[in-house]
């Protein structure tokens, strides 16, 4: 008999479970009243990472003629342009989604889900629709406090920021995450002046130390202002711009500010409490493993269970639920070894533990580190900002994490993510031949400074056995 599924939330959680369910032969209704791809795809990833990439070319063309190339003027970055850019490789991706959901025949029902039970959705407009399994895909949204809405026009979220006609000469962000960096380094790069008002120490506190000493170098080199151990407490409109106050004090100020403190999950109005879905402190869904909520045939996926915001971790949840649901034999995520990028300038790639956190949960580590200019390639590339770590058990050998910053470290780090999984060791990088020249091979010398062993670094003055290598 096939089953249906009902979705709620065409995001990357919910049109990766629909078109998963689809292909497994359920009855699928995605429930959305917003265009398919949810944040990740309008107003997030996809933009953003168009956003960097067009700076990542207009720092390069500056530089043309340190590769040998003469320009025949200055290069100036064009907003208007940039926004349109970013809207064809949007619309390019939208129009792919919904023709997999049309080939895949789900049903797209156009409005907002609320819950009635663990098998029953309820929709304006629509009958009630009933199935087998319910997944809530319906996403987060920005965290805007009422005291920092000083000047709507001027204080924006990630949800607006690109919605604007044009720049502005100067930018406040409040925040030290994720969104805050990468927009720092985004609207510095086309010549907006800005300041990072933060409360922690380091800019992306939750990477490893190594990492974010390298982003904050680049801040300061690039004269983005970084201000921390912050608490904004307000924002409040000055003429022509607005302020942040800490303590009844002004501590930075500007023409426009970003407000990016953090997502909440999207579940206020779905009547969950009503239905009975047991909720955490932040209003996430509480769920197990297999993304199962506290209501009987109701799954909770992505960024609304709170477990990890990060959309690829949404679309691997929306298969485990899927399987789980249809009766697919499955086993949960490990997600501490899920890899993740930030796209700052440069770039970071992650997967796994950090040094501190390795050493907090009571390992003894190697580490070994090795600076991008060793490289080849990174100098033919004139990419020579950044670095590869690796971080390993030192009695067992056993890989614990991998932290990169550079050119393409998004697009290097699977090589550790997949190393992780299968449990390997650093000789498992060490014993594999990487090509030259490549940025890759970044990973391979780290490994082998792991292990006292770097062929292209100083050597280590230590008796052989030394606190720091593996034997």
């Amino acid at each position: 008999m096939t089953k249906h599924l009902a979705i709620v939330g065409g995001g990357p959680a919910g049109y990766v479970a629909a078109s998963h369910a689809a292909a497994e032969g359920a009855q699928v209704t995605l429930i959305d009243p917003h265009p398919l791809g949810g944040t990740c795809l309008h107003r997030g990833c996809i933009p953003t990472k168009t956003l960097v990439e067009v700076c990542n070319l207009l720092e390069k063309m500056r530089r043309a003629e340190s590769y040998g190339l003469r320009m025949p003027g200055a290069v100036e970055a064009d907003w208007p342009a940039i926004r349109a850019k970013a809207g064809k490789v949007i619309d390019l991706l939208h129009t792919g989604i919904n023709g997999l959901m049309a080939d895949r025949r789900v049903v797209h029902v156009q409005g907002c889900g609320r819950i009635l039970d663990g098998r029953r959705v309820e929709v304006a407009g629509h009958d009630v629709i009933e199935a087998d399994s319910v997944l809530i895909c319906t996403g987060s949204s920005p965290i805007l406090p009422e005291s920092f809405v000083a000047d709507r026009a001027r204080v924006v979220t990630s949800d607006d920021l690109l919605q604007w006609d044009a720049l502005p000469e100067s930018l406040l962000i409040v925040g030290d995450g994720v969104v805050a960096c990468e927009y720092a380094f985004i609207m510095n790069a086309l010549g907006v002046q800005v300041s990072v008002v933060a409360m922690s120490e380091r800019p992306l506190p939750f990477i490893d130390s190594d990492i974010a000493a390298v982003v904050q170098r680049e801040m300061r080199r690039r004269g983005i202002e970084f201000i921390n151990q912050c608490a904004v407490e307000s924002l409040a409109a000055i003429p022509d711009g607005v302020a942040a106050l800490a303590n009844g004090k002004v501590v930075a100020s500007a023409e426009r500010a970003l407000v990016a403190i953090g997502r909440r999950p999207n579940t206020y109005g779905m009547g969950l409490e009503e239905a009975g879905v047991a909720l955490g402190p932040r209003g996430e869904i509480v769920t197990n493993p297999f993304m199962q909520t506290s209501l009987d045939g109701l799954y909770a996926v992505g960024d609304v269970n709170g477990r990890l915001a990060l959309a690829h971790a949404a679309s691997a949840q929306a298969r485990l639920a899927v399987d789980h649901a249809l009766g697919v034999e499955c086993a949960p995520l490990d997600e501490s070894i899920i890899p993740w990028a930030v796209f700052t300038m440069p770039e970071i790639g992650c997967a796994g533990m950090t040094e501190q956190h390795a050493i907090e949960t009571g390992h003894a580590v190697s580490v070994g580190r090795f600076d991008l200019r060793g490289l080849g390639k990174a100098q033919a590339m004139s990419e020579l900002t950044g670095m590869a770590k690796v971080v390993a058990d030192r009695v067992s050998g056993r890989l614990l994490g991998v932290h990169i910053i550079g050119a393409h470290a998004s697009d290097m780090v699977h090589e550790a993510a997949v190393l992780l999984r299968q449990g390997a060791t650093v000789h498992a990088i060490t014993q594999t031949v990487h090509a030259h020249p490549t940025l890759s091979e970044a990973i391979h010398e780290a490994a082998e400074d792991a292990l006292g062993q770097a062929v292209h670094k100083p050597m280590k003055r230590k008796k052989p056995h030394h606190a720091d290598a593996l034997p």
